[in-house]
């Protein structure tokens, strides 16, 4: 006989909880730093380029100190996000507060394309308008500059984004990187109109939202997809090749996984050999949360273990019993017999494979039972299915029941009586 039990089991506590607040303190700290530094440096890019365009009349650095004010705008978003996101879960968000660098990510990309659409306008305007521009060489050190600060600020943020898995930061090193190109155009631009190629400026203009509407559509589209709970691209498979190495793993009937800033939270069916026993299931769950946690540190583990079904159940429902609904009135009999130690029961199914009767069950016990106990109740009921039915395999799944409800206090005799059923050994 086969007994299965139910196991759902969450990441276990390896640290203590102090120690995880401590370190998270000092991420949060880490993250709000490179935040506030990439804003301030963001204000001084935008008032610089604002003052020079303007005096100058380049369009190309008039688009350039948008894209920095937005870059603004989308570092303040970004900094007041970091603070937000990474309070713990409460009454009303259980899942934490990390999609907040997520949503911050996707109102980014949408001012992105709304600067990108108004440097096209401006651009076409200038083609049928031309206006004289003034080529001076504050111009190229203003770009210049921005191009050393927004260098410096890209890698600060690249680096920290990758370190905590933050898709804010991440979001903010995109914005400071397409900056460097878009300066280069525009220096560009304003080589050609020293030479008297004037159309040169609204062509750097075109390009600078060409880069910036390349970025924009990358970054929402990565926003969209955690927003909508998208599996990352090949990680699923990743963990997937990762469990199923282990020896006891038969095979994951399910994965689930989604991402909330730089937590995941994950959730998998896993099917283990039949001969394991309830220990050994333990291990492997807490083996599987431990590989889990190696490749993905932030994150929520929950694993449900199953007995791995033999290919004859799978393969030969053909043989499934027409003639069987006797021997199932005959189970539901003994079942009935026994039922003041038990909750309910599902899922009966009889079988014949190559000659033998196979007959499985899941049984609701009470959340409670002593696994001991719950073992003498299977071996009741084995003994006495086969004694009316002659020789069997039988497959018991045990599960606890969670049932709190008003109808289970006052009518499931499993937790009026407490007690197993005594049957007599002769």
């Amino acid at each position: 006989m086969s007994i299965w039990i139910h196991l759902e089991i969450a990441p276990t506590k390896k640290t203590s909880e102090r120690d995880l607040n401590e370190i998270e303190k000092k991420r949060n700290q880490e993250k709000v730093r490179v935040a506030l530094s990439s804003l301030l440096a963001a204000v001084f890019l935008t008032l610089t380029k604002l003052v020079v365009g303007i005096i100058t009349q380049s369009l190309g650095i008039i688009s350039e100190a948008a894209h920095s004010g937005l870059d603004m705008v989308a570092a303040a978003m970004t900094y007041f996000t970091v603070k937000r996101s990474d309070k713990p879960a409460d009454a009303e968000h259980h899942y934490g507060h990390g999609k907040f660098e997520n949503f911050s990510a996707l109102l980014e990309a949408i001012l992105l394309l709304i600067t990108c659409a108004w440097i096209i306008i401006e651009s076409i305007k200038r083609f049928f308008k031309p206006v004289e521009i003034k080529v001076i060489p504050i111009s190229f050190v203003v770009l210049v500059i921005a191009i050393v600060v927004d260098f410096s600020r890209s890698r600060a943020l690249a680096k920290m984004a990758k370190k905590h898995q933050s898709q804010a930061l991440e979001a903010d090193a995109l914005h400071f990187q397409s900056d460097i190109f878009s300066s280069l155009v525009v220096i560009l631009g304003l080589v050609f109109v020293k030479f008297g190629l004037p159309v040169a400026d609204p062509l750097a203009a075109l390009g600078v939202a060409l880069l910036v509407l390349r970025a924009s559509w990358k970054l929402g589209k990565r926003t969209v997809d955690v927003l909508l709970d998208r599996a990352p691209e090949g990680l699923d498979q990743k963990i997937k090749e990762m469990i199923q190495a282990i020896p006891q793993v038969s095979s994951i009937s399910r994965l689930r996984l989604r991402r909330a800033g730089n937590h995941y939270f994950l959730d998998m069916n896993v099917m283990l050999e039949k001969d394991s026993s309830l220990e050994k299931a333990h291990q492997v769950t807490t083996l599987i949360e431990d590989k889990i946690s190696e490749l993905l540190p932030n994150s929520d583990v929950v694993v449900h273990t199953e007995p791995e079904e033999g290919a004859g159940f799978l393969e030969d429902k053909a043989d499934l019993l027409r003639d069987g609904e006797e021997e199932k009135k005959i189970v539901y009999e003994i079942l009935n017999q026994h039922f003041a130690n038990f909750v309910e029961f599902h899922d009966l199914t009889l079988r014949r494979i190559r000659g033998s009767r196979l007959i499985s069950l899941h049984l609701v016990v009470p959340g409670d039972i002593k696994i001991e106990d719950a073992h003498k109740l299977c071996d009741h009921l084995e003994n006495d299915i086969k004694e009316r039915l002659g020789s069997s395999e039988i497959s018991i799944h045990i599960e606890p029941c969670e049932g709190e409800c008003k109808t289970c206090e006052q009518e499931c005799k499993s937790k009026e009586s407490g007690k197993m059923e005594k049957k007599d050994d002769d």
